[in-house]
């Protein structure tokens, strides 16, 4: 009788700690199925890449300023002039340079000719061409419409990456975010500088 009561004695303890056992399983699979719900995606290749412009390279004309002020992603003509300051900055500093010879530096902006156009919820990308000898310092959007989201501006191919000079890529996404859904048209703007040469002279 005693050894019956033993029995049921460690039977009825082992069933609380084989419940714990299997709440604290159930908490650890609960914790990795939220941890591997939530984790971040990366590089899933989910998310398309841009198609290309019907001209992938395309046709410009000399921007006015209002074109020019009116395309976002733009850089500012501060840097340009930091570099000149520095510049003079560090001809001062040397001594046996008795005159410095500086070069105007002149900004061209072109515009492209015709609308690039892109679907709801794709990305268009197009390359625009500074003139020969003339380098590709920035580059912008022009357009009216909210939904047009610029994701890569840069001197840099956008699928190759490969870096040109004289041609700035810009990527356009349509995301939509409004609720106006649609093809939207949109411009881009380059700005070209010529290479700033300095010069010594007695």
């Amino acid at each position: 009788m005693a050894c019956k009561n033993v029995a049921m004695f460690g039977r009825g303890q082992g069933e609380p700690g084989r419940r714990r056992s299997r709440v604290a399983i159930g908490a650890v699979v609960a914790v990795a199925l939220c941890l591997f719900a939530v984790r971040p995606v990366i590089g899933d290749m989910l998310n398309s890449e841009p198609d290309p412009a019907p001209v992938v390279i395309a046709a410009t004309h000399p921007a006015t300023s209002v074109q020019v002020a009116g395309a976002s992603g733009l850089a500012g003509t501060e840097a340009i002039t930091g570099a000149s300051v520095s510049a003079r900055k560090k001809s001062r500093q040397k001594t046996k340079v008795i005159r410095t010879v500086y070069r105007r530096v002149t900004i061209k902006s072109r515009i492209t000719n015709q609308e690039i156009l892109t679907e709801e919820g794709k990305g268009t990308f197009v390359g625009i061409k500074c003139p020969s000898g003339w380098k590709a310092i920035s580059g912008g959007v022009l357009s009216k419409y909210i939904n047009l989201l610029v994701s890569s501006s840069a001197p840099n191919h956008p699928l190759t990456r490969k870096y040109t000079p004289n041609i700035w890529w810009l990527t356009v996404v349509n995301v939509n975010v409004d609720g106006n859904g649609g093809t939207l048209p949109w411009q881009g703007v380059v700005n070209c500088m010529a290479p700033v040469k300095l010069g010594s002279g007695d």
